[in-house]
């Protein structure tokens, strides 16, 4: 009981997991963000790039993990991010960040976002993380065709009157 008293002692916390990972995918050191990984690890981008929400820009376990590091570093020439505020949360096991990315694209497109990032850890081990991002703004740092815009739409938006000064399309 001693013992996994001691061993319980030495793993990281949920926040200093999620600021040992940020760090180590600043400074875009594979090996160290594995480490931090559990075996099932899986990220998972809400809000994807296509704008379908379908989590096709998601991953699941190491192997995985690894091939789409590899990619996100040789696309990302510069990944750094600044402002970073990691919270815990209200669950032991959770911890928040939140930051701006302020990033240079291998192509040269300067790439700035705001991050948000859940942590979800079990056994001193990342085992999730949720990654939320304006999905329009990677989208054209990446170079990716947009959705549709409103000036598409035209005449097919109906007026509401939200109050005696303001009038607006949905």
């Amino acid at each position: 009981m001693v013992e996994k008293a001691r061993a319980d002692r030495a793993l990281l916390s949920a926040e200093e997991l999620a600021h040992a990972y940020l760090v180590a995918l600043q400074a875009k050191d594979k090996e160290a963000i594995l480490s931090l990984l559990a075996d099932d690890f899986s990220l998972v981008v809400p809000c994807n790039v296509s704008g379908s929400n379908d989590l096709s820009d998601s991953w699941r376990g190491l192997e995985s993990a690894s091939a789409n590091y590899d990619l996100a570093f040789k696309v990302i020439e510069v990944l750094k991010y600044t402002d970073i505020e990691v919270t815990p949360g209200r669950d032991a096991n959770v911890a928040f960040a939140e930051g701006r990315g302020v990033m240079k694209m291998a192509n040269g497109r300067p790439y700035e976002n705001v991050y948000v990032f859940r942590f979800d850890v079990d056994g001193g081990k990342i085992k999730r993380i949720r990654e939320y991002t304006n999905p329009v703004t990677a989208a054209m740092a990446f170079g990716m065709p947009l959705p549709q815009t409103s000036v598409d739409f035209g005449d097919r938006f109906v007026t509401v009157n939200r109050g005696p000064d303001i009038d607006r399309k949905i």
